[in-house]
């Protein structure tokens, strides 16, 4: 690809992220304001304006930006679980995007958005009657993105009729430090989803949604977000279905089991010692953007980077905390004990490790030097096999052979050395989730592969990846619309439009009725998606044709993973 790209890559790779009547008995007005439309909304969280934008010819929705959820977490508010947002007085104009939460730049040494930044989306075409609502929860490594519209564009959601909600929950430290201890207990930024999900049941009605029938769904960091709500019983009655695309909080990086080592870090790097009791009240008074440099970024994570825990992420809570605890036990043991009780969707596409090795081809050229030194980082952290030990070296051994048949790593084998890092990053993962979900719960599940190889396949573009397949993030234009990442128009004629077209009709079929193929439909080519059975088995490829099958995806490669780790690992299934 041109250097011309460049920066859009780099971009890239953080986010690498009808008129209504007047019903004088609704509390509902819509006022002109030569021309479109913006409507107010008189909701119990208080009067909000919006406005109506295009979704193609002879297409509106109606979008409010902005909506506060929860009270501002500055203060004596950092690093506590978020504050219900009191009524507001006045209408609120929603006709733009409140703040992104604060993170790193683009640009090398500068920071984004801000501390007070709890705000979410609604975009509907319809204020009347009770649609399936849709809440979208934003990737980005627990440190980057927002839910803003540049990213994830309603257009293709809105017109399947649903309620779609975007929101931004706290990142980085901000949004999980923990010291471990009743003093700063962390996963605020899970509580923040949790609140929004809160605001929505008791508000979204007001919107032409159905607080009875909410679907969540993420990508990435957010799709092990969404997995953590369907397991924590704080989240129920609050959604009804949920998809995790691309990560579950099984993943290497999605769960923080040492969380006190980064905080003790950031607290003594600041000169404030390591006495918890004291350091947390200190760290409240610091400009928050002082946190930046201790939050790892794409650019900045040592090898092997995704393939450990990020520093600042969902935790187990204390017992002993002084709020509400919603995490505590580790997600393999709430997943043994049978925390699944809402219909489930999970997958991923087949190439995900393309994202991350075409990230550190454009970062760092000493990555496969790195893993040809020191052959442990090839072993799997969560299976606690010591560094120098016969395990060690089996396992790396088994590898190298299997993927890359014992050559050297370099250039020559980047496309083994993707299959591995999709693997290891996400695919066993993810399988393994499913197979323990199957194992301890009836409620319906279903589990995909996104294969798909097409001109939505925008981040692939946008890295220039070559390799045949899906990467990570490249089922998100098939969902979303997403200006940032464009860079030529996809022609009206192009095949991906119909593949974008399937994804949507599934995904808000599942919203309205749990079942992603409910009905013979001749644009999902009458296919019915099998659910996972109790051995773990059925899965739906999506590719240039939807095809249902009855066994697991990547049979030869997923049972690598689980002998080597029935063989070597000393704790199984203890990420």
């Amino acid at each position: 690809m041109s250097t011309l790209y460049e920066p859009t890559r780099r971009i890239a790779i953080l986010v690498a992220f009808s008129f209504l009547s007047l019903l004088a008995f609704l509390p509902v007005a819509i006022a002109q304001s030569d021309p479109p439309f913006r409507p107010i909304i008189d909701s119990p969280a208080g009067q909000v304006q919006g406005t109506t934008e295009s979704c193609g010819l002879f297409c509106t929705y109606y979008s409010f930006k902005g909506v506060p959820y929860a009270e501002p977490p500055i203060g004596s508010l950092r690093f506590r679980n978020p504050v219900p947002r009191a009524r507001w007085t006045g209408v609120r104009d929603a006709s733009s995007h409140g703040t992104e939460c604060l993170q790193a730049s683009v640009i090398p040494g500068q920071v984004r958005g801000s501390e007070d930044c709890l705000y979410l989306n609604i975009y509907t075409q319809q204020l009347v009657g009770q649609r399936p609502v849709m809440v979208w929860i934003h990737g980005g490594g627990y440190g980057a993105n927002s839910g803003n519209s540049i990213d994830f564009g309603p257009e293709k959601l809105v017109q399947d009729n649903v309620v779609l909600v975007t929101i931004n929950y706290r990142l980085g430290a901000l949004g999980f430090l923990s010291t471990g201890d009743r003093y700063a207990a962390g996963n605020w930024g899970l509580k923040d989803c949790l609140q929004a999900l809160r605001w929505i049941r008791t508000n979204i009605a007001v919107f032409g949604g159905d607080p009875n029938n909410v679907t969540i769904f993420g990508n990435s960091a957010g799709g092990s977000l969404v997995h953590l709500l369907v397991l924590t019983d704080a989240g129920q009655g609050l959604f009804h279905k949920a998809i995790a695309q691309s990560s579950t909080a099984l993943v290497p990086y999605a769960f923080q089991t040492r969380p006190r080592f980064y905080a003790d870090r950031i607290a003594t790097a600041l000169g404030f010692g390591t006495d918890s009791s004291t350091y947390v009240d200190q760290l409240r008074t610091i400009p928050a953007e002082q946190f930046i440099p201790f939050q790892e970024a794409a650019f900045t994570i040592p090898v092997p980077r995704f393939l450990r825990p990020l520093d600042f992420g969902p935790v187990i809570e204390p017992a002993d905390a002084s709020e509400e605890v919603i995490i505590r036990q580790r997600p393999i043991e709430l997943i043994r004990n049978g925390a699944h009780r809402v219909p489930f969707i999970v997958g991923y596409t087949d190439l995900e490790g393309g994202f991350f090795t075409a990230l550190e081809n454009t970062i760092d050229p000493t990555v496969k030097s790195q893993f040809n030194a020191n052959p442990h980082l090839l072993v799997p952290f969560f299976w606690n096999v010591g560094a120098g030990t016969t395990a060690s070296s089996q396992i790396s051994s088994t590898f190298r052979q299997h993927y890359w048949q014992n050559r050297p790593l370099d250039a020559s084998v980047d496309y083994e050395w993707t299959l591995y890092q999709s693997d290891h990053q996400f695919l066993f993962a993810i399988d393994q989730t499913v197979k323990l979900h199957a194992q301890t719960s009836t409620v319906p599940m279903y589990y995909y592969q996104f294969v798909y190889d097409g001109d939505l396949n925008l981040y692939k573009k946008l890295f220039g990846v070559q390799h045949p397949g899906a990467i990570h993030t490249d089922e998100l234009p098939y969902l979303f619309h997403i200006p940032s990442a464009m860079l030529v128009p996809v022609p009206p004629e192009s095949h991906a439009n119909t593949v974008s077209s399937r994804v949507v009709r599934m995904w808000t079929n599942f919203a309205r009725t749990g079942n992603p193929t409910p009905t013979q439909d001749a644009l999902l080519q009458n296919v019915q998606w099998p659910t996972v059975g109790a051995a773990g088995t059925g899965y739906l490829s999506i590719g240039h044709d939807l095809l249902p099958l009855q066994q697991t995806p990547n049979p030869t490669r997923m049972n690598l993973w689980y002998n080597l780790q029935q063989t070597y690992a000393n704790a199984p299934f203890e990420t």
